[in-house]
């Protein structure tokens, strides 16, 4: 691949020592959510396979500084990693897909966002069973998740198509945010664009970090359920 602009004016070892807590930030945020198995330090070097990654792709642009593009890199191959080793069970997977099912359908069939005791009922579950496999699922249902068939796929940066549907996929997914209730709205503002714990938003919206959990999947599994229609 040819070096980008910006990997041609930077140096960088220097660029990796620089941007190294970044990584270490967030793989710390996302084995908070991952089962007590997995080490931090992997997903650590799994970051810094992104860092270099954003660091050799990245080029200049007015809307997209460095440090947003490489955040995105950066869990994109954690989570990819985590996928390969398959963290979550087939039996979550296949909860995940079905709760996504009733929930494009009760959205289609309201005209609106069901609320959770909806979805709960239209599944023929307890909301105390519903909200067990929320917090559950929580660990593997970042943005950076959404499943191979919904991305464009992973080509050369410099790619004119790839860039109109990259774009084309964030206007829709920001279309899609703005469509979400007020609490599933802030919780991924504080947590993505705030880089904020679970824990740190639950003493900003005063509920606990199993809430903020919940509040987090579900408001995933509307996404993902609307970008599949």
């Amino acid at each position: 691949m040819k070096p980008s602009s910006y990997t041609q004016s930077i140096d960088i070892d220097l660029a990796i020592k620089e941007h190294l807590p970044l990584v270490k930030r967030i793989a710390h945020q996302i084995c908070s959510r991952l089962p007590p198995n997995v080490e931090v330090d992997d997903l650590i070097q799994e970051g810094l396979t992104g860092l270099l990654d954003a660091l050799t792709r990245y080029e200049p642009q007015a809307n997209l500084n460095f440090e947003v593009y490489a955040r995105t890199r950066i869990r994109g191959a954690i989570y990819d990693a985590c996928r390969k080793n398959d963290i979550l069970p087939r039996n979550q997977r296949d909860e995940l897909e079905g709760l996504e099912k009733v929930t494009r359908k009760l959205e289609q069939n309201l005209g609106r966002h069901p609320s959770e005791r909806e979805i709960a009922a239209s599944a023929e579950m307890s909301i105390e069973a519903y909200h067990a496999i929320m917090a559950n699922m929580v660990h593997l249902m970042p943005l950076d998740d959404l499943s191979d068939d919904l991305l464009p796929s992973d080509t050369d940066s410099s790619d004119p198509m790839r860039a109109v549907a990259m774009a084309q996929l964030a206007e829709r997914i920001a279309t899609i945010l703005e469509g979400l209730p007020e609490n599933e709205q802030l919780v991924f503002a504080l947590h993505y664009q705030e880089d904020l714990s679970y824990r740190e938003i639950a003493q900003v919206m005063n509920i606990t970090p199993g809430r903020i959990s919940q509040i987090h999947t579900q408001g995933m599994i509307r996404i993902r359920a609307k970008l599949k229609i």
